[in-house]
């Protein structure tokens, strides 16, 4: 398209400069009487173009034509005609007539194509030899950048294909730079420093998005395998007290009442057990219903603080309490003192002989504050993190009695109020367990006048 605007654009340069030649030519032209004068500045031949002068007989009288055109055709006033010679290059001839004191004159120009012979026509020659080899190239070229471009792609089908065929979740798909992807398994730290090597693009982001479905898809089955072996392995205990109970009920009628009476406690643990289990599962789901009121938060926990002095007592621990009193919260009452008593519960169990647990209530920036604190044997750091999975247990020397659900259950309780537990501990030196929950419109009012 571009070489043929361009010999179209000389084609018209070389007729412009043709007929501005011979209206130039033309008036250089004088006659005096018969005798015709041409003036010397005249040139017959300049840029290309030839100037001939001829009568009114079609004799030349004067100037030049090219030797390419053996013959010419006849003369033919303002019309440019297009010749061909015997090369089959092409020629454009003008011709002008004008009337000279009585007089009949032509004048004629003759001029080659620009586009025969120049740049132009050389680009086209070119062009015309090198045309099929460029096509056959850029297609090659095209068809090598493509499947370049869309191998990660590919990489990524087969890496999810992998996956979905042998269920191993934990391979993955990493780019090395725009143009590679692999499947392999690093660690995280291998992952980063990859990462960092590698281009931000479309496929990158594609392979990352799909690394980190895999990362929640393997987690999610991880802590599914492992929530059903915990299961398993508390409802065993129970199941295999109950039926080893019941079988010596049948066989022996006087132990028949004290099998009954073991049967009775490990039901209820398992019920117990049970209910727990469905009030996470609910939780998980978003949809544990909270029967809320306005609740009295320092009575509940003056109230719990009491219940649990017997217990602490028994183990030589001291209950104290630093409770602000009339903090108000709208929640669950039934829940909100299964979260006191399971904080209490965990502070005692695993206090130390002679020391204390505290248990505090205020009020803060419109929420309330309480924390239960010990004095016990505390959490390592690398433990802190885990305490809120379901059925972990920190190590052997926190293997007390118990579902491993409680902490999980505090969690889920405060989430579903709305609030937040934290937990700060030192191993020998004791845990503090903080719950923030939102107070009652009114009290939080008056919290925030309080401040100013």
């Amino acid at each position: 398209m571009l070489t043929y605007m361009g010999n179209a654009r000389a084609g018209e340069l070389a007729r412009t400069r043709l007929m501005d030649s011979v209206n130039d030519a033309s008036e250089e032209i004088v006659t005096v009487g018969e005798d015709f004068i041409i003036d010397d500045n005249l040139e017959f031949y300049e840029d290309g173009v030839y100037i001939g002068v001829y009568d009114a007989d079609g004799d030349i009288i004067e100037g030049r034509r090219p030797i390419e055109l053996s013959s010419l055709p006849a003369l033919e006033n303002q019309v440019i005609n297009k010749v061909q010679d015997e090369d089959g290059e092409t020629w454009y001839i003008y011709d002008s007539l004008f009337d000279l004191e009585g007089n009949t004159i032509w004048v004629r120009g003759i001029v080659k194509d620009f586009a025969e012979g120049g740049t132009v026509s050389f680009m086209l020659k070119i062009a015309t030899v090198a045309f099929p080899g460029l096509v056959v190239l850029a297609a090659l070229g095209g068809y090598l950048i493509t499947r370049r471009a869309f191998r990660p792609v590919r990489n990524i089908l087969e890496t999810t294909g992998q996956i979905s065929r042998d269920g191993d979740l934990s391979r993955r798909i990493m780019l090395e730079d725009p143009s590679k992807a692999r499947t392999t398994k690093l660690s995280k730290k291998e992952e980063a420093a990859a990462a960092e090597r590698t281009p931000k693009d479309e496929i990158r982001s594609l392979a990352e998005t799909f690394n980190g479905m895999f990362d929640k898809l393997e987690e999610s089955f991880e802590k599914e395998k492992r929530f059903t072996s915990d299961v398993s392995h508390e409802l065993r205990t129970p199941l295999s007290v109950i039926i080893s109970q019941s079988d010596y009920a049948m066989e022996d009628e006087e132990y028949r009442e004290k099998s009954l009476q073991v049967i009775n406690r490990e039901a209820k643990r398992m019920a117990g057990l049970v209910n727990r289990l469905l009030t996470l599962a609910r939780s998980d789901a978003g949809r544990l219903k909270l029967n809320q009121e306005e609740v009295d938060f320092s009575d509940m926990c003056e109230t719990v603080a009491w219940q649990q002095e017997a217990i602490a007592g028994e183990r030589d621990i001291k209950v104290e309490r630093f409770i602000e009193p009339g903090v108000m919260v709208y929640g669950d009452e039934s829940m909100l003192i299964r979260v006191l008593l399971n904080l209490m519960d965990n502070a005692i169990k695993y206090g130390k002989a002679g020391g204390h647990v505290r248990l505090s209530l205020k009020t803060e920036s419109g929420w309330s504050r309480c924390t239960v604190e010990d004095d016990g044997i505390g959490i390592t750091e690398e433990n802190l993190s885990r305490i809120w999975e379901r059925f972990y247990r920190v190590d052997e020397a926190r293997s007390e009695d118990g579902s491993g659900l409680g902490l999980s259950m505090v969690e889920a309780l405060v989430k579903a109020h709305g609030g937040t537990v934290e937990v700060e501990s030192v191993p020998g030196k004791g845990s503090r367990f903080t719950v923030m929950l939102p107070l009652k419109q009114k009290e939080k009012r008056n919290a925030q006048e309080d401040l100013k």
